[in-house]
């Protein structure tokens, strides 16, 4: 009878806490060695780790104990629950700890198992925030409670919209747009076992473009393959449906309708549309926006919310700026309106601090502290007009000015102030920080549509809410009406009054020159495989062009395939490949093709005009007969390498390269192995 009882209503005992912290404190005490080896290891004495472990680990235990923390945050209501979900916890945590692949040096503590501490200290961090989240989960039920005809409507539309964009594409996906669609087809074509699931996890400690997202699409295209098609609507439901009803449950606090709201942002369901997983991220954001902001108890919203800010950056590293920011406006919105309740905001930063330092911990030191991402993206540079244009194509400048005045003149209302400036200040933040590293792409505009949303709801409420949801049926309608499209971000011209994209998939009118082109690359390879290196990097051609031509028309892969190697085309973020002197053939645009201009891409450029002058290296080759015309007037040649490259052509890249950011010299220096055999010889 006693198991029943809530924890508040039973005679606990003060020493059980006790009990545990010394029973977890050298499982933490490892946990902690582990994280504090990735940035220290090999400049501090092991022994000075340990101590700093130690003190992290009582510092983290003493006072959990003290305050009995655990009884407060992490007791479920029957003892059973607790303990059911405590072990499946710690048996995930257990087994699927990837701590130990973040240091770059194994972690070396003579006559101490620190290898088995730290995954039981993985497990038992693990089950703490699972405990934390199913506590505060059960305060917070009923905040996703959204009239279920809505919903119903919602994802009829969703999925209607994605066959009508899927079934009337006819293009080739190219970029971003077909990077999680790629991992997601290698995904489903390995053996789904243990190791398959780690190395998912450990892909989350170091690539920008982890696997994570691509997991759950994968195990559908398993049993659907791998088509355009099936990723699109596995896209469109396991993660835009979310963000959805994420929107109509924000609406739903303000007695608004749902329907309103996803009106009034298609650009949500376009982004999905376009295939940028990205969305799922924003789920995130939109529910961590709906639960921090909702009256619920103020621990569990604080908990809860940073538990998903910290998962938003994780699924996608540069929705960080969305999570700095809020904890920013967060901060602000107390200090301007809440001086006096600071529970939230505290029950925030915790939660945020040990999800971060469990899950996205090296990402934190080596892209937030360790990178100048100003200077490395600096080729992404494409000036605040374009990013001010950009946000008008996919948002509406009316929209943006409706809601952004409707803001301030709220402001003035005393219970809608705090939402106000949480979202004014958020977006603020989010947009100042952003520029400042690079310009913005589609996918980026996710990271304000959570706090943008929250200041549509919140200051357009006091209207009638007929007239915005006039402007929502007009801002949706606008999308189904066919417009022409901008071939990239720098063509446009002009802000949009209304959200200037349409729910048709994109044609390309070259699109049989470019089967002809890919079936004339492949057949080099008749006789012996062969492999090419597409020296381009435009929308209209680059790399992903012939490797993603075939999938993303639905056609089979042909008999025999010449391999494409891949080049880097962005300056300073990429380096030379000396693989491209090896190849058998160089496919090159005439004029040189570049999306960023050739002043920041000029890894790629140097070498494609050394091949059109027959110049330098480019004297290695010759071309052959046959040439492409692809739309704008381009031309793509194929050459043909005759001899293999000279030290002296070598050398010449890495000068120039060298010459024109030294820097980055490291990035363009010949291989070691290259430098010994040209001195042996000469020697």
């Amino acid at each position: 009878m006693a198991s029943r009882l809530m924890p508040s209503q039973k005679q606990n005992n003060p020493v059980l806490p006790w009990v545990f912290a010394i029973i977890a404190a050298p499982f933490l005490w490892g946990w902690l060695l582990v994280r504090l080896w990735v940035p220290m290891g090999g400049q501090a004495e092991p022994a000075s780790l340990a101590i700093a472990a130690g003190v992290l680990t009582a510092a983290a235990l003493f006072p959990t104990a003290f305050f009995r923390a655990g009884e407060r945050l992490l007791a479920l209501p029957r003892l059973w629950q607790t303990l059911l979900a405590g072990l499946a916890a710690f048996a995930l945590g257990y087994c699927f700890d990837v701590s130990l692949s973040m240091p770059a040096a194994p972690v070396e503590f003579p006559g101490m198992p620190v290898e088995l501490l730290c995954h039981v200290g993985n497990g038992l961090v693990f089950t703490v925030i699972v405990l934390a989240l199913c506590h505060a989960g059960r305060e917070l039920l009923g905040l996703g409670r959204v009239d279920w005809k809505q919903m119903l409507f919602i994802f009829l539309c969703l999925n209607a919209v994605t066959a009508i964009y899927a079934f009337t594409s006819r293009t080739v996906y190219v970029w971003d747009s077909a990077g999680y669609w790629a991992i997601a087809r290698s995904l489903a074509a390995e053996e789904l076992n243990y190791e398959h699931l780690v190395r998912i996890l450990e892909s989350t400690l170091t690539q920008d473009y982890n696997q994570l997202l691509a997991l759950p699409i994968s195990l559908v295209m398993r049993f659907f393959g791998g088509s355009r098609t099936v990723f699109l609507f596995a896209l469109s439901n396991f993660y835009t449906f979310p963000a959805l009803w994420g929107l109509a449950a924000m609406a739903r606090e303000r007695k608004w309708s749902g329907l309103v709201l996803v009106g009034l942002f298609p650009m949500l369901g376009y982004t999905g549309l376009v295939g940028f997983v990205d969305v799922a991220a924003a789920a995130l954001g939109i529910w961590a926006v709906v639960i921090y902001t909702s009256d619920r108890p103020a621990v569990s919203r604080g908990i809860f919310s940073g538990a998903l800010l910290v998962g938003s950056f994780l699924l996608r590293r540069y929705f960080f700026f969305f999570a700095a920011s809020f904890g920013v406006a967060a901060l602000v919105q107390k200090l301007v309106c809440e001086r006096k309740k600071w529970a939230d905001f505290a029950a925030l930063f915790g939660s945020c601090a040990v999800c971060s330092l469990t899950f996205t911990y090296q990402f934190l030191l080596d892209k937030v502290l360790d990178t100048n991402y100003r200077d490395l993206y600096s080729a992404y540079d494409l000036g605040l007009k374009t990013d001010i244009f950009l946000i008008c194509r996919y948002f509406g400048l009316i929209l943006l000015i409706i809601i952004l005045l409707s803001a301030l003149y709220g402001l003035r209302r005393q219970e809608d102030r705090p939402k106000l400036v949480l979202g004014l200040v958020q977006v603020a933040v989010c947009f100042a920080a952003f520029i400042a590293v690079q310009s913005h792409g589609q996918q980026h505009l996710l990271i304000y549509l959570p706090a943008v949303a929250l200041l549509a709801v919140t200051a357009l409420s006091a209207a009638p809410q007929f007239w915005s949801a006039i402007f929502a049926i007009i801002t949706a309608v606008n999308c189904f009406i066919y417009k022409v499209q901008p071939v990239s971000i720098a063509s446009l011209r002009l802000p949009a009054l209304l959200p200037s994209f349409q729910f048709y998939g994109p044609q390309r009118a070259d699109i049989d020159e470019l089967l002809a082109l890919s079936d004339y690359i492949d057949g080099l390879s008749a006789t012996e495989p062969h492999t090419a290196v597409v020296m381009a990097s435009s929308f209209l051609l680059n790399s992903d062009t012939l490797t993603n031509l075939r999938p993303s028309l639905g056609l089979g892969d042909p008999q025999c395939r010449t391999t494409i190697q891949y080049h880097g085309t962005v300056d300073k973020r990429d380096a030379f490949n000396w693989n491209t002197p090896t190849a058998d053939y160089m496919i090159v645009g005439d004029p040189v093709q570049v999306h960023l201009g050739e002043e920041n891409q000029r890894i790629m450029t140097i070498l494609a005009y050394d091949v059109l002058e027959h110049t330098g290296p480019g004297e290695a080759y010759e071309p052959l007969p046959e040439t492409f015309q692809l739309s704008d007037g381009v031309t793509v040649r194929v050459y043909q390498r005759v001899r293999p490259w000279s030290y002296e052509e070598y050398l010449s890249i890495s000068d120039r390269l060298t010459g024109y950011y030294p820097d980055y010299a490291d990035l363009y220096a010949l291989p070691a192995w290259m430098v010994e055999a040209h001195e042996k010889e000469n020697s």
